[in-house]
């Protein structure tokens, strides 16, 4: 890898001016925390290229709407030379992916570009706005956050994502970022995109909050929760009070009130996904995440072969057709075994109660006859409130 760099580095000092190096090295300082001063350099130099090149093609636009042929020629070249970098350290520990918006502006400029004669630039391409505050390379293994490269910490792995962690010290908390993984098809990574789409739109304190996408590496920076749901009742199911359990229940109905007015069905209910986030004097408040599978209203993406999904999830979804015929009785029947691990701890459902109310709302909830069950999360908060608990709880 070292070599490569060494060698194209080699290739292009002997085209750079004494100007244009005292260009690149203001660029420099975005790069500091690359452990490798030449790839530190290149990211550098790429960044000053592409600046320069955009900013000629804002002049032409002004002018007459024709990029010159020097000029096409040398940003086709380094739009070449990126990507061969690209190439050569993708399986490397110094892979990397560049800024969004440059990614898309390369996109754009390709079709148009010419080797010779110059190039038309069309009508319907605006003028480019430049970073030159901040880096637009990352390497894969950090995340940049006001400059900042941090290392990043494995902490949660499924069959579509991996989740990461790490600290940023300009803000002094954690932040995660969720990767979906390299062998995704395009329809799941669709749905990856429409997750993070979905929750960026939410403005709810119990869906996690989420910031920024990144198309090149398909992943996105979001707020860091202290745990799941299924970790803090295994930690504290023999010390949690009655008033703890139904706090947390509450904020579930909040959650889902909100889900089902605002987004349309979760479908992917589990102990595990419904997070929670500790704030000071002891205040849990919880967060919903993996909305990958979620049925928006009016939307059309749910095909036949949907992976059945969600630990709760009723298993007569397989009987009638998976999770194109999922309904709202689907989802308070997974919201049922919710509420009954947070009161009891147990996912499996023990059909001996010592709490007639209890047992009245649970059966109601996963009835095998769908009229029973709950139509909308306001019939299921007042069946809730009807159950007389013991004091002993």
């Amino acid at each position: 890898m070292s070599e490569f760099i060494e060698i194209f580095i080699e290739q292009e000092s002997n085209n750079i001016s004494v100007n244009s190096m005292n260009e690149i090295n203001k660029f420099l300082p975005y790069y500091k925390n690359i452990n490798n001063d030449n790839l530190a350099y290149l990211f550098a130099y790429f960044h000053f290229k592409f600046n320069n090149l955009f900013e000629f093609l804002n002049y032409k636009i002004d002018v007459n709407r024709h990029y010159n042929a020097d000029s096409s020629r040398e940003l086709i070249s380094i739009i070449n030379d990126e990507r061969n970098l690209y190439n050569e350290l993708k399986n490397s520990i110094y892979s990397f992916y560049i800024e969004e918006e440059y990614l898309n502006l390369i996109n754009l400029c390709e079709p148009f570009l010419s080797q010779s004669g110059g190039s038309s630039i069309p009508e319907d391409f605006n003028k480019i706005a430049t970073i030159k505050s901040r880096p637009i390379f990352y390497l894969n293994s950090t995340v940049n956050i006001k400059n900042s490269q941090v290392n990043l910490k494995l902490i949660g792995e499924g069959s579509y994502a991996k989740v990461l962690k790490y600290k940023d010290e300009s803000y002094d908390k954690y932040f995660a970022i969720k990767k979906a993984n390299k062998d995704l098809n395009e329809k799941e990574l669709e749905r990856f995109k429409i997750e993070f789409e979905t929750m960026k739109k939410a403005n709810s304190p119990y869906i996690l909050e989420v910031y920024i996408y990144n198309q090149d590496d398909s992943s996105y920076i979001m707020e860091y929760a202290d745990l799941t749901l299924f970790k803090y009742i295994e930690q504290n199911n023999t010390k949690l009070k009655l008033p703890q359990r139904i706090g947390i229940i509450n904020q579930i109905f909040r959650a889902f009130e909100y889900i089902h007015q605002n987004i349309g069905l979760h479908r992917d209910i589990s102990i595990t996904n419904i997070l929670l986030k500790k704030y000071d004097n002891d205040l849990l408040v919880i967060k919903v995440s993996d909305f990958g599978l979620v049925k928006l209203k009016n939307s059309t993406l749910t095909s036949d072969n949907t992976d059945f999904k969600g630990s709760l999830n009723d298993p007569k979804l397989n009987v009638v057709g998976g999770f194109k015929n999922y309904v709202i009785e689907h989802e308070t029947y997974a919201l049922t075994r919710l509420i009954y691990f947070i009161l009891t701890g147990r996912v499996t459902i023990n059909m001996k109660f010592d709490n007639k109310d209890f047992e009245i709302f649970i059966h109601n909830g996963i009835s095998d006859n769908l009229i029973r069950r709950y139509k909308n999360i306001q019939e299921m908060k007042i069946a809730f409130n009807k159950i007389k608990f013991s004091t002993k709880n």
